[in-house]
């Protein structure tokens, strides 16, 4: 937005988000890792480990995706491989590796939505034009806000996280991370769409590809995982 920019404000309202959305994930996972029998000693440096090394892998991402050039880093890269990285994490922090997988799983969609939210001030990740949208400086005209849309979806889906997490008493199945998965991947499948970027094939850009990537993951996950309990719940009721 052009009066960001005027004040000299936009980069530090851009990394405010930034600070702000790790932020948020540190106090919201010192409370609700007490759900899942994780005490705050555990739970805060658990979230700080695991994120710094989930944010590292994503910037080596980045720089072999650019050709082996240090280059702009992005998220959807990496919910694949962030359960990988958890199970270093949890030998660390003595933790059970799918207890950890939901207890994780909001703070992904959180941090995201909130430092998402910081691209509108820059005008970076910008969406294909549109005469009603957000002035963009970085493009120059005015933008559909595909980062504003993708902010609010994933708040929305650490919200569905969240609830069906509560309705299940907290009792990790194996099925919210690969639920995050598909919703998220989805949904940012679809978006990309929307955003002015470049596109490798029938207007399909490198992140969208990303994004079908985590959902098609996400959705064998979860039915392997699903699977797994339906056969738990026989045994239990023939037994």
């Amino acid at each position: 937005m052009q009066i960001f920019h005027d004040l000299g404000i936009a980069g530090k309202l851009y990394w405010g988000c930034y600070v702000l959305g790790f932020l948020t994930i540190f106090v919201f996972n010192d409370f609700y890792g007490k759900r899942y029998g994780i005490p705050p000693k555990k739970s805060v440096p658990f979230t700080v480990v695991s994120y710094v090394l989930i944010y590292l892998w994503a910037y080596i991402l980045a720089w072999v995706v650019n050709g082996f050039e240090w280059g702009h880093h992005n998220a959807i890269r990496v919910y694949i491989w962030f359960p990988v990285v958890l199970l270093f994490t949890c030998e660390l922090f003595k933790l059970d590796w799918k207890t950890a997988c939901e207890f994780i799983t909001p703070s992904t969609c959180i941090v995201y939505g909130i430092a998402r939210l910081g691209c509108n001030f820059t005008g970076c990740c910008y969406g294909i034009p549109a005469f009603w949208g957000i002035e963009s400086v970085e493009a120059g005209y005015r933008c559909f806000p595909v980062q504003l849309c993708e902010a609010v979806t994933s708040l929305l889906i650490a919200a569905f996280i969240i609830r069906r997490a509560r309705r299940r008493g907290y009792q990790p199945d194996g099925t919210l991370y690969p639920l995050m998965m598909i919703f998220y991947g989805g949904t940012r499948f679809l978006w990309e769409f929307l955003a002015d970027n470049n596109k490798l094939f029938l207007h399909i850009s490198e992140l969208a590809l990303w994004a079908l990537l985590t959902c098609v993951i996400g959705l064998a996950w979860f039915f392997a995982a699903d699977e797994q309990n339906r056969k738990k719940r026989t045994r239990t009721r023939t037994h």
